[in-house]
């Protein structure tokens, strides 16, 4: 619903307003779009195209556009990197250190969600320079010296190998130990994205992702090592 100003005090406070007077952070949308298949687990990677971390792989995703809804930002990244029209996907975590990004204070919201990796083919667009699907294995989760370490391995044309960590019980704290070859804060960001979608999945996401298809729904369970 469009806002209405109080009186014609605050309407020419409203057309006089300089957004520029403040320097402010640019925003953008990622998705850790995971699939599911009788081989187990996936997550969909593009390879950048440009700088900065040119060559490296990353989630899809990209700034938000002036007049779009975030969630609309990365349905539309889906859209041009995997051809996916309107999946089902969930905000995971909001990404906001300072100095993540080299190029500007970029705060990035990220998203989560599962597909028939039968029905979505990867598609480089926009600024990648290709895409694919990394098979995700040996996901391991230790406690050392009260800290959860994540280590897990994603193959696809390329193997990497992620290592993150966290104060016990305190995920959002999330940081790297190695990024494996992946952008930006990707590695952290597919743990707190597969942690989020195992936690979800015992809460209905299946239903939401995957309707009454049992097959699937068996499948994800399986690869997400459920016991629901």
């Amino acid at each position: 619903m469009a806002y209405i100003p109080s009186g014609p005090d605050e309407e020419r406070f409203l057309k006089e307003y300089d957004p520029t007077k403040y320097r402010n952070p640019a925003v953008a949308a990622d998705t850790a779009l995971f699939a599911v298949d009788e081989e187990g687990l996936s997550v969909l990677l593009i390879r950048r195209g440009n700088y900065p971390y040119k060559g490296r792989w990353a989630l899809p995703g990209g700034f938000v556009e002036i007049e779009e809804d975030i969630f609309s930002s990365a349905a539309r990244e889906l859209m041009e990197e995997a051809g996916l029209v309107s999946p089902y996907i969930e905000q995971v975590f909001v990404w906001g250190k300072p100095d993540r990004d080299p190029r500007y204070r970029i705060i990035t919201v990220s998203y989560a969600g599962l597909v028939d990796r039968a029905q979505v083919r990867a598609h480089a667009g926009d600024d990648a320079s290709e895409a694919d699907w990394f098979r995700l294995s040996g996901y391991e989760s230790a406690q050392e010296n009260g800290m959860i370490v994540i280590r897990y391995t994603l193959s696809g044309c390329e193997t990497l190998r992620p290592v993150v960590t966290y104060p016990k019980g305190q995920i959002q704290k999330i940081a790297p130990v190695d990024s494996g070859g992946l952008a930006f804060d990707h590695a952290e960001s597919i743990a707190y994205s597969l942690e989020y979608v195992r936690r979800r999945a015992r809460e209905g996401l299946l239903e939401l992702s995957f309707g009454d298809d049992e097959r699937l729904k068996a499948l994800a369970s399986k690869a997400l090592k459920l016991e629901l």
